[in-house]
């Protein structure tokens, strides 16, 4: 008797590995707040739903107990997309269905100027590096220094509101296969840039290393910014508080993050405010 029950233990024993790998991963709504919940960015989120079979419920109810319990538009027109039928759910294929609901008039960074939005171009800085030797002769007492500069004392954007409001339209239609080269407009920092008359430039430090390690953009020189989705990667950004007369700019020091998607990375979109 016993003999004859042992191959039997034996059989279900080794079918259960392959009833777990047959298993098909299905997303739910409750699987989207656990991420949330996590601590996971919105474009992994939307990445992941985009990439598994998903039994959303979408109704009303749902979608707004979802956003009030910190799920981002993004994620949530990703569920409704992942739900509807076929036809109605395929990825934009021009940027006027993209932006369709949204002022952008095309892909870039836009300042909003009385009901208009008027385009700001990206620039490339010139990264010069400090002594490095010296850092290597003192123990990393005397550290490196790193700045980020462009011509010109200032930026032919002027904007005169103290108060601005801007637009980040991203660049890319479809969501790449792999999150890690997606960038976010929420990783761009506004930054104060300081301006030379004598030099003919503005500058932005952007790291060093020496004794105390590597630093990035130091705190002085950001500007706190409030970003708000509305769809589709389109982003809406305002200063926290107005800002002071002078030279600034969006600025992404690129990394993991850049190697492609909306603005690519180590650009400044340079403006200045007079007053």
């Amino acid at each position: 008797m016993a003999a004859a029950v042992i191959p039997i233990i034996l059989a279900v024993f080794f079918a259960q590995p392959a009833t777990a790998q047959d298993a098909v991963e299905v997303l739910t709504n409750e699987d989207i707040l656990v991420m949330t919940e996590a601590g996971l960015e919105a474009r992994v989120i939307v990445a992941k739903i985009m990439a598994t079979d998903g039994d959303f419920d979408i109704a009303r109810e749902e979608l707004v107990a979802l956003s009030r319990a910190g799920v981002e538009g993004s994620v949530l027109e990703a569920m409704v997309l992942k739900t509807v039928p076929t036809a109605s759910r395929r990825a934009p294929e021009t940027y006027a269905e993209r932006f369709e609901g949204t002022p952008c008039p095309g892909p870039g960074l836009y300042v909003e100027e009385e009901g208009a939005l008027r385009g700001i171009n990206p620039v490339t800085p010139q990264i010069r590096v400090g002594n490095r030797l010296l850092t290597a002769v003192t123990g990393g007492i005397v550290p490196t220094g790193a700045k980020a500069a462009m011509r010109g004392a200032r930026s032919d954007t002027r904007i005169h509101d103290r108060s601005p409001t801007f637009w980040f339209c991203p660049e890319d239609l479809e969501y790449p296969a792999d999150p890690r080269v997606m960038v976010d407009p929420r990783e761009f920092l506004l930054v104060v840039l300081k301006s030379s008359d004598s030099r003919e430039e503005r500058s932005l430090d952007v790291g060093g290393a020496g004794y105390g390690g590597q630093t990035g953009v130091p705190s002085r020189s950001i500007r706190r910014a409030m970003f708000e989705s509305v769809g589709f990667g389109v982003y809406r950004i305002t200063p926290r508080s107005p800002l002071k007369q002078g030279e600034y700019g969006f600025y992404h020091a690129g990394g993991p993050f850049a190697a492609a998607g909306m603005f690519g990375g180590g650009k400044i979109y340079d403006f200045g405010v007079d007053g």
